[in-house]
């Protein structure tokens, strides 16, 4: 650098202190509340990509009883011509309006045209077969739509608690990178008092050096499950989260009592699980498409009217268009449509739609049990993570007082530093075994709400 080139101490100390000035004045980007369960729980139900799915595939169902119904309403049709039509030669053309003369000479007339056509099924056994078939097809929609935000709000439920369980992971390995530290610390002063041998410092500092290394493990599980949990929330997943536990996951306290007894559960399962109610309404709409299928081999019978009007001008006096009550054709009249032979096809949509109605029957009781299962292996989870809770409790207590004593037998002379180690090991994995034990008994019970339809 050429000495021009080279800042003065003066412009040095000036840049810093506008640098300084910056920073001060700067506003610090503002940090994000604590999501709670509840908020994460209302975000995903405004912003799931799941629960859209699930949304739109039940609004197609109703677009579906629309259609179906739209078969039982009155139809109106409009059919309009312009055009001429061409005689040949001694062809009988028709009436001369001009002359009063029949035409049979070689010619051509303008056309025009217009009818309307109205039909209205009176009897029509098909339509009314897949009218019942959509509606109950959109009730097992709606349904499946409530089970998806069962499933939703459960994933979101599990994520929740994952971020926090990574979270409490890492808080508990760094308080053991603490205590690892302060043995290092430790090791150092008994060594220099002459207390302790050169190699339990390097024992000490391989220590600290794997707990800090379990820390940065920890960091990167927290990332992952914090990506996680804004994936499921419908957020960008490198958006930044911060959860604040429930209160239950805080205090002290052990579970509540064990959850009410199975049959209990099952029985609620029947009348709130919206999968059973979706299963219960496809059966229905086989049925009903049993009944659609057998109508083929019935008649309908139908009203229909219809209103025309045609000639050689478009207006005027006899046009087309001057006056509808004149120079028109009407009919009224009721009509039977019956179909009686086309080829078995008939026969072989029955025989479809009594195979499908008996597979809509075995899903229907595949779910019925697979939903029992469920509620079974919930409850006993719920049941023996209590039981975990409380026994990783009373380790945690037994572990910490023999790290205290352990380090009261060191500064005794009556210890090692490996005894030490040993006993800030044993509360490390009682204080991780608790937050496992707590958090997956947050998640099991979570789990059987799910499997019950709601809370038991």
């Amino acid at each position: 650098m050429t000495p021009a080139l080279r800042p003065t101490s003066a412009a040095a100390g000036l840049a810093a202190a506008l640098a300084l000035a910056l920073a001060v004045a700067a506003p610090s980007p503002a940090r994000a509340e604590p999501l709670t369960l509840d908020d994460a729980l209302a975000e995903a139900a405004r912003q799931s990509h799941d629960l859209a799915i699930s949304r739109a595939d039940a609004g197609l169902a109703g677009a579906d009883v629309t259609s179906a119904t739209s078969a039982l309403l009155p139809r109106l049709d409009l059919s309009a011509s312009a055009g001429r039509q061409f005689f040949g030669p001694g062809t009988t053309q028709g009436f001369d309006a001009t002359t009063g003369q029949i035409v049979t000479g070689a010619s051509d007339f303008a056309a025009y045209s217009y009818s309307l056509r109205l039909t209205q099924p009176l009897v029509d056994l098909s339509a009314w077969s897949t009218v019942a078939q959509a509606r109950a097809g959109e009730r097992a929609a709606a349904r499946s739509f409530d089970e998806s935000r069962l499933a939703v709000a459960f994933d979101v439920t599990r994520r929740f608690y994952e971020l926090v369980r990574a979270e409490r992971s890492r808080a508990v390995l760094e308080k053991a990178a603490a205590r690892s530290e302060e043995l290092v610390m430790r090791a150092d002063a008994l060594y220099t008092a002459g207390r302790a041998q050169k190699a339990d410092t390097y024992s000490a500092r391989v220590n600290l050096g794997n707990d800090r290394i379990a820390v940065e493990q920890a960091r990167i599980r927290q990332a992952q499950a914090r990506a996680d949990l804004a994936t499921a929330l419908g957020r960008p997943g490198d958006e930044e989260l911060q959860v604040l536990a429930p209160a239950a996951l805080e205090g002290p306290g052990l579970p509540a009592a064990e959850p009410p007894p199975l049959a209990e559960l099952v029985a609620a399962a029947r009348a709130r699980r919206p999968s059973l109610a979706a299963a219960a309404a496809q059966v229905e709409a086989a049925d009903a498409g049993v009944g659609a299928a057998r109508a083929g081999w019935y008649p309908t019978l139908f009203a229909q009217g219809t209103y025309g009007h045609s000639g050689q001008e478009l207006t005027g006096r006899i046009g087309v268009l001057d006056d509808p009550s004149r120079l028109y054709t009407a009919s009224l009249g009721v009509g039977l449509s019956w179909n009686l032979f086309e080829g078995r096809r008939t026969q072989a949509a029955v025989q479809k739609a009594e195979l499908g109605a008996g597979k809509a029957r075995a899903s229907a009781g595949k779910v019925a049990d697979r939903v029992a299962s469920e509620i079974a292996t919930a409850r006993a989870t719920v049941t023996a993570l209590a039981r975990q809770v409380a026994l990783s409790a009373e380790n945690l207590g037994a572990a910490d007082q023999g790290l205290s004593l352990a380090r009261q037998r060191l500064e005794a002379g009556l210890a090692s530093q490996l005894e030490v180690r040993d006993a800030a090991l044993k509360l490390t994995q009682a204080e991780l075994s608790l937050v496992q034990a707590r958090i997956d008994h947050a998640v099991a019970s979570a789990d059987l709400a799910r499997a019950v339809g709601g809370a038991p």
